[in-house]
């Protein structure tokens, strides 16, 4: 049971100092070495709760060596209460306790290191220090913590000698070895000399750590040992040594021996542990670089899949949550809510999974299948379920590589969602300040026209026009072209209503280029008055398939524009060309042309050019001429025509 009092042996500052370097609210980092005993427990909480009260982040570490953990199910526990308490997870390979924890410590620029006592009596038994007693040694001005824990630390160390265990197959390489050096001393000594033997033994005995482990090299220079004794020095088949000199020889290669064949394994320990740790971090550096390429919630999923299943041997599947609030159970259409990936060896389990989901906890089912959330810093928005092939369980070091692989895949995950969500966001301003835009530029435009006709119907309705008719004449022409205006307005916001709404549907049917712009100059004859527009001869019996009704609008469009930016006296020449299996109509003008910046945004919706201020218009005309020749499948363009004056290009498939 957890008492909030912990504890506490005592707060140790190599410099002599006594405060304590963190009053609460400071904040800092602490470090707590964890392993498989049972006070790892009360060690975790305890810095938990420290942490918590000085808002403070902290972190649990294990140093895994050569040698597998006491209990690697308690191990796992206790690595699994910590990351349930919010504290980050690390385990590194290394066969030097006490100095992978200081050199991490300082790494993570740890407030204090905080460990538990122990009772290693064996430790003074073999000559070495206790993991405490080094880590205190070596902690310099690194502030430790150490906690006494919950179960007592024995008064009286008892003395044992570790059992050191070696596999068969390193015991008859070793054997083998040995043998094979004595069988050739036996046969070379006449020539060589029993002395030059000890060195062939030497030799095997700096060798075989590459090939065996340190048990089976121990045992390898005791036989060698004996084996020269016994057989090689003088007087020979006795365990007796004749002369001083031969035994000081004797010890030295005893010692050179032991201590080459201990070093030696030693450096091949390092050698192991520093390859697993740069394979790992190579692993996950090259997983966080590719996360960083990828978008979209299936190619993350893919990504991860493809790294667990090639490095670790495991499929996944994974879900995400949905828009209320729950566990998504399949793939929506369009929204991608749900995604199942790489179908795994063993059917994952939908109530595990949503356990997983609810409780925030990693749950093993027990045949192979391993459940974890995929953690927010505020929500869990999943649950990746992950199954070996081999159907074995995982555990250990692969298990901590899972939930740090499972935990990028996480943060990209809620990359992609707040990007989304993001994007929605951007999408429903952007809409607003259209509607904002929309409303102030209608607002305006209809209230010209507006005026217009109430003013000519006013005067229409008062008697004392009636006696002159050239007057009540000139307030209906106004009226008229008032309703004209208020008519184009609306017939343009209905216009791209449908093409924001993705309704317009052209009905194409062959028609001639020329019927429809005459159709379009018709309706702005009033407007187009003082103007030169001329048809180029090939026009005259162009053809293309369009929709006439769009088309109209868009010859309309395009010849109001025309009419509102340029003088009395330009000139307007419509040209039609058959191209690339196509029809391309060219307006050229030679009015004032449009500034080589603004081109690109000439049929942006409510755009109006730099000389647009007098003008009447909202911006929208050109936006919809390239929405109905987009609809047709075709392309409209601007450019500036030599020696001024602007072009605009528009290119039809001849079958749409």
């Amino acid at each position: 049971m957890y008492h909030p009092a912990p504890a506490v042996l005592s707060w140790v500052r190599m410099d002599g100092k006594n405060d304590v370097p963190n009053e609460p609210g400071h904040g800092g980092c602490y470090l707590v070495a964890v392993s498989g005993s049972g006070n790892s427990e009360y060690l975790i909480r305890w810095t938990s709760a420290i942490a918590r009260r000085l808002n403070a982040t902290w972190a649990a570490l294990h140093v895994h060596g050569s040698s597998p953990d006491a209990d690697p199910q308690a191990l796992e526990r206790n690595l699994e209460l910590a990351r349930n308490l919010g504290g980050e997870i690390f385990s590194i390979p290394d066969d030097e306790v006490a100095a992978a924890i200081i050199r991490y410590a300082r790494i993570k620029k740890a407030t204090a290191l905080v460990i538990g006592k122990t009772g290693d009596g064996n430790a003074a038994f073999r000559g070495k220090r206790s993991v405490m007693d080094a880590i205190l040694r070596e902690s310099g001005d690194l502030d430790v913590i150490v906690l006494r824990g919950k179960n007592p630390v024995p008064k009286r160390r008892q003395l044992a000698v570790s059992r050191i265990a070696a596999r068969p197959r390193d015991i008859i390489i070793a054997f083998t070895a040995i043998l094979g050096v004595t069988l050739f001393g036996l046969l070379a000594q006449p020539a060589l000399g029993y002395r030059s033997v000890s060195i062939l033994y030497l030799l095997v005995i700096i060798s075989l750590p590459f090939a065996c482990g340190r048990a089976a090299v121990f045992a390898g220079a005791i036989l060698s040992a004996l084996l020269w004794n016994y057989l090689f020095i003088p007087p020979k088949f006795t365990f007796g040594i004749g002369t001083l000199e031969d035994l000081l020889m004797f010890t030295a290669f005893f010692l050179a021996a032991f201590v080459g064949g201990f070093l030696t394994s030693r450096v091949k320990e390092k050698e192991a542990a520093l390859a697993l740790r740069e394979r790992r971090t190579a692993l996950l550096y090259g997983f966080t670089q590719a996360l960083t390429r990828v978008r979209g919630v299936e190619e993350i999923a893919a990504l991860g899949s493809a790294y667990i299943g090639e490095y670790l041997g495991a499929d996944i599947s994974l879900w995400l949550k949905g828009e209320s609030g729950k566990l998504g159970l399949e793939q929506v259409s369009g929204t991608a809510r749900a995604a199942a990936t790489s179908g795994a060896s063993t059917a994952p389990s939908v109530s595990l999974a949503q356990s997983c989901f609810a409780t925030n906890e990693v749950i093993e089912d027990g045949g192979g299948l391993l459940y974890l959330p995929l953690g927010a810093p505020d929500s869990v928005i999943g649950v990746i379920a992950v199954a070996g092939r081999d159907g074995k369980a995982f555990s250990g070091e692969g298990r901590e590589l899972i939930s740090t692989l499972v935990g990028n895949i996480a943060l990209a995950l809620e990359r992609e969602l707040l990007a989304a969500s993001n994007e929605a966001h951007k999408l429903v301003e952007e809409s607003a300040r259209l509607s904002r835009v929309l409303l102030n530029h209608v607002s305006h435009e209809l209230r010209t026209p507006l005026t217009t006709i109430k003013g000519s119907i006013s005067g229409l309705v008062d008697g004392s026009i009636d006696d002159d008719p050239e007057l009540r004449r000139a307030l209906l022409v106004e009226t008229l072209k008032a309703a004209d205006t208020l008519n184009t307005l609306v017939e343009n916001l209905l216009s791209m209503s449908r093409l924001e709404t993705g309704s317009l549907r052209p009905q194409p049917e062959k028609t001639y280029v020329v019927e429809l712009l005459g159709a379009a100059q018709a309706s702005l004859a009033s407007e187009l008055a003082g103007r030169d527009l001329r048809l180029d001869p090939s026009c005259t019996d162009a053809e293309f398939e369009v929709d006439p009704v769009l088309m109209v609008q868009v010859f309309r469009n395009l010849l109001r524009n025309y009419a509102a930016y340029t003088p009395y006296d330009s000139r307007l020449v419509i040209e039609a060309k058959s191209e690339d299996g196509g029809m391309c109509l060219r307006f050229s003008d030679n009015g004032p042309g449009v500034p080589e910046r603004e081109l690109s945004s000439l049929f942006d919706t409510f755009y109006r050019g730099s000389n647009s201020n007098a003008r009447q218009g909202c911006g929208l005309g050109l936006s919809i001429c390239r929405g109905i020749v987009d609809a047709h499948g075709g392309i409209i363009s601007a450019s500036a025509a030599e020696g001024g004056g602007l072009v605009v290009s528009v290119k039809l498939p001849r079958n749409p």
